[in-house]
């Protein structure tokens, strides 16, 4: 199963996963540069990412997670933090955009 990353710059990275790992640690596991100090706690916000497509097939976000993006700068409708995010076969083909 695959997920696509879009880096800030644009460069679209192609990277596999197993249902289970988080987004974050597959970003980390892959050198996606995607940010986050507290190491995937989803405290500090530094993994906030955009995605881009099967919003639909995502597990509802937290009320924790929804409490670190109400501190975050440029938090969109399609915000989620990767460390909160857990991937499953439905999520095969996701396009997340680094922010």
């Amino acid at each position: 199963m695959k997920v696509i990353f879009v880096t800030k710059s644009g460069l679209e990275m192609s990277v596999t996963f197993s249902e289970g790992q988080t987004l974050f640690t597959v970003a980390e596991n892959n050198h996606v540069p995607l940010g986050g100090a507290c190491k995937g706690n989803g405290a500090c916000g530094g993994c906030h990412v955009i995605v881009e497509n099967l919003h639909d097939q995502l597990p509802k976000a937290s009320e924790p997670e929804e409490d670190t993006l109400d501190r975050v700068r440029g938090v969109a409708a399609k915000s989620r933090l990767a460390c909160q995010l857990v991937l499953s076969a439905a999520l095969d083909g996701l396009l997340v955009r680094l922010v």
